[in-house]
């Protein structure tokens, strides 16, 4: 109870005239991925390509060519989807999803939204919407090969497909981060059909030892791959959990730009206040996509840290 008083004092309390009038950007992890922001400029170079030959080809070709034309923009698109969030770009827009958020309990404060399984989802119906109307273009055709092959994809695949999708919003897993005057609130949400349940951890301000930004392997790809992750260990040892861990990789939000904030939030108790305004998706906005990109240049050559106001 005092420390929770003690809390709210501080936040009401003013900036002293020395103190950072708002979270101070340090590159501490690679904002952008050149390599990956070239693949990005390219898929999008190879669908507008894609979107000037479809009205000629489909004019001559008829159902196959729009068939074909539909295949090759569903396996463009797919790698499209990963690209964006591996090369940093989507991060140069405020993400609508960051906003102000109530939790029962602890009040407003800012939302840290995860990236979800929107395209995982939107990639199986696409596949399974695919293959349907494959079955449908060449199921006229006399016995053969390609019809068998066709009825086959479509009796397993599209079903199948439609299925695991479905099964998407059955069973659902999902960790909700917000930042809150009280401190980090973690909601851990799980459906099982019709048992839900819903688990709000509280992190108060004044009960994080440190916030560190460190590498975790990413299991999707054979190479090393790391991804960003916050891990914030606790000052007090009575509980079952000694440290909460932020999947930065899995935000809308810019990994660098996050820690700044949580650092920001933690050495200025006067500041924490700012969460719960109607403005506050304003402190997670990141630098310019350029100003990430010298940055990212001056560390790779210096091997420093670059700072932006």
């Amino acid at each position: 109870m005092d420390t929770a008083m003690t809390d709210r004092e501080d936040t009401g309390a003013k900036a002293p005239a020395t103190a950072n009038p708002g979270p101070v950007w340090v590159r501490r992890w690679r904002s952008v991925h050149l390599g990956w922001l070239a693949a990005v400029f390219g898929i999008c170079t190879g669908v507008v390509g894609l979107l000037v030959v479809a009205v000629p080809v489909i004019a001559r070709t008829g159902a196959g060519g729009l068939l074909a034309l539909l295949w090759l923009a569903f396996f463009v698109l797919l790698p499209l989807g990963m690209a964006v969030p591996m090369s940093g770009i989507g991060a140069a827009r405020l993400s609508r999803f960051v906003r102000r958020v109530d939790v029962a309990g602890v009040g407003a404060g800012l939302s840290v939204p995860g990236r979800g399984d929107f395209v995982a989802r939107a990639g199986l119906l696409a596949f399974a919407s695919v293959v349907g109307l494959s079955y449908f273009v060449f199921r006229d055709d006399g016995p053969g090969p390609r019809q068998g092959r066709a009825e086959l994809l479509t009796a397993i695949g599209a079903p199948a497909c439609l299925a695991w999708f479905v099964l998407g919003f059955v069973i659902v897993n999902r960790t909700r981060v917000s930042l809150h005057p009280e401190g980090i609130v973690r909601q851990i949400y799980r459906r099982r059909g019709w048992k839900v349940s819903n688990d709000v951890t509280v992190l108060p301000w004044s009960d994080i030892a440190d916030l560190r930004l460190e590498e975790h392997p990413n299991p999707a790809v054979p190479h090393r791959g790391d991804l960003p992750v916050i891990r914030v260990p606790r000052r007090s040892s009575e509980t079952d959990e000694p440290e909460l861990v932020i999947m930065a990789c899995e935000k809308k939000v810019e990994p660098n730009t996050l820690l700044a904030l949580l650092l920001w939030c933690r050495d200025n108790p006067w500041a924490r206040e700012q969460l719960g305004r109607e403005d506050a998706r304003e402190l997670l906005r990141p630098p310019s996509l350029r100003e990430r990109i010298r940055a990212d240049r001056a560390a790779s050559t210096v091997g420093g840290r670059s700072i932006v106001q």
